[in-house]
């Protein structure tokens, strides 16, 4: 950061509506040339929205942003990225039918002299922008295979190469790159790369603006925190002069204490048994996905399962729902008889609904409203003589959005005018309206703020004491410790390590995550 140097972007009393929904209202602050500026608030405070406006998604709005001493006029994202100023959004901008190559040169492919699309000189460069990233991912390969993490670094390499572009036109590389919560699909070891990765960017000059709800990633890279709540401007801090506590009494109004959510629960009778699951993975050296796995779950019980990216997370919860690549090998129980699902649909009539990971690709419908989105699975309890009841169905949606305090300008609002949080909250509120015995949470909290993880979490402690049988997995360990009654931790697809809380720590659950 410049010390003493004038702003290099201001926003002005940037306001913008949804129709009756003010998303930001007068917006004003400054961020400084080398900066790294943490953006914090609460899902639907308005963050996403504006760095959506900076970076030419979003051109319709009131105010003005000052970008060095010049208005920032944008007719679009490339008008954006000429200026310098790329984002990586949350919600990953990916086609996942290319390759990883050419998601990386969309809409700027590298052409032969004789015009034709140069693919081999495409995936080259691909490959050479991985090589910072401390990582290896075949260029060639198609986006839609890769997990949430992988696609994370398609995306910080896509941003990096646009950077490589101004420089090689303009004499200067992007100057202002945003990040919307670039973390929230990575790993241990894949944040520290990205720290990495932005501490040398920094170093030669460029800007960070970075929202994210991880309070210990804030107060150990931001310079300043600008916090919003409700569209509006609640305060800017020197991260010096605060501290994780009053940052998240800004965000949410209000203090957010630590809370037992496992306390006293008294577990009943098993409501899924697991013997020798194993998942093949044909054409891989390891040849199994996951091998000889047990377990077992009971009513009134959170069991969660740890493990780093690659260790069978997903792929448990698939083989449970009928969704994963391979017909799994083993034994599955549901309340003592053996079932074998072979598609999704048979698995919820069972009594088994899961909330994916990927709430954008599996999760989402964007042609339809919140309240569909909330009865889409339960319409049986909406209908009469084969014919939904409107009336039903809104009652149903309603009550949803009343228990999960889903934030929504109504029940037809489109699914995609709500925040990643609240998005998240109409998946889970679907899931809970089919009455589940089984619920399968996979990472349920991604990209959701301390607010919101706060009542996802009691949520699922109050779920528990009426009797619901829950396997929730987490890419971070205190989420997990902090609701779950075990904690079995899988290791490339074996099962390393079981804990029962009170055993549980973080240093047991990465050693056995690392076994």
């Amino acid at each position: 950061m410049v010390a003493g140097a004038p702003p290099l972007i201001r926003f002005e009393g940037v306001t913008k509506r949804f129709h009756a929904v003010i998303a930001l209202q007068d917006v004003s602050f400054d961020v400084r040339p080398g900066e790294f500026l943490a953006l914090c608030g609460e899902n639907g405070a308005g963050k996403s929205t504006l760095m959506k406006i900076l970076s030419g998604v979003i051109t319709d709005y009131d105010g003005q942003i000052i970008v060095g001493d010049q208005p920032l006029v944008l007719n679009g994202t490339r008008d954006a990225e000429e200026r310098g100023i790329s984002i990586i959004h949350q919600e990953l901008n990916l086609v996942g039918d290319l390759s990883v190559a050419a998601n990386i040169f969309l809409g700027r492919e590298l052409r032969t002299s004789l015009g034709f699309i140069d693919d081999r000189r495409m995936e080259r460069e691909a490959a050479e922008l991985f090589a910072p990233l401390e990582c290896q991912i075949d260029p060639r390969q198609p986006v839609r295979t890769l997990r949430i993490g992988d696609q994370q670094l398609v995306e910080i390499a896509k941003a990096l190469k646009q950077r490589d572009r101004n420089k090689d036109t303009s004499g200067d590389g992007s100057q202002i790159l945003i990040m919307d919560e670039p973390t929230s699909a990575l790993t241990e070891s894949e944040v520290e790369r990205l720290f990495r990765i932005i501490a040398r960017l920094r170093e030669q000059g460029v800007t960070i603006i970075y929202i994210s709800h991880k309070m210990d990633e804030v107060f150990r890279n931001a310079d300043r925190i600008t916090v919003l709540r409700d569209g509006k401007v609640v305060k800017t801090l020197d991260r010096v002069s605060t501290t994780p506590r009053e940052i998240t009494h800004l965000m949410v109004g209000r203090d957010i204490g630590e809370s037992e959510y496992g306390a006293n629960r008294l577990p009943g009778d098993c409501v899924l048994n697991v013997t020798d699951l194993s998942l093949p993975w044909r054409g891989h050296v390891r040849e199994w996905r996951l091998k000889d796995i047990n377990l077992s779950v009971r009513k009134g019980e959170v069991v969660g399962i740890a493990g780093l990216m690659g260790a069978g997370r997903t792929e448990l919860l698939e083989c449970f729902y009928g969704a994963s690549p391979e017909a799994p090998l083993g034994r599955i129980e549901l309340e003592g008889s053996p079932v074998t699902f072979s598609h999704p649909e048979q698995a919820l009539r069972a009594g088994i609904a899961l909330v994916t990971e990927d709430r954008k690709r599996f999760g989402l419908f964007t042609t339809m409203d919140v309240r569909e989105h909330i009865t889409l699975s339960s319409l049986d309890d909406c209908s009469s003589a084969g014919f939904i009841s409107t009336a039903s169905e809104s009652a149903a949606a309603a009550e949803s959005i009343m228990t999960l305090r889903v934030k929504t300008a109504g029940q037809s609002a489109a699914i995609t005018s709500l925040s990643g949080g609240n998005q998240q909250k109409c998946i889970i509120a679907r899931a809970l309206r089919t009455k589940p015995k089984l619920l399968l949470l996979d990472d349920p909290t991604r990209g959701i703020d301390v607010g919101a993880k706060a009542e996802i979490y009691r949520l699922i402690d109050d779920l528990c004491r009426e009797g619901l049988a829950i396997i929730i997995t987490s890419s971070e360990l205190p989420e997990l410790i902090a609701v779950c009654d075990r904690i079995l931790v899988l290791c490339e697809g074996r099962l390393t390590g079981e804990f029962r809380r009170g055993e549980f720590t973080e240093q047991k659950l990465m050693e056995a995550a690392t076994a």
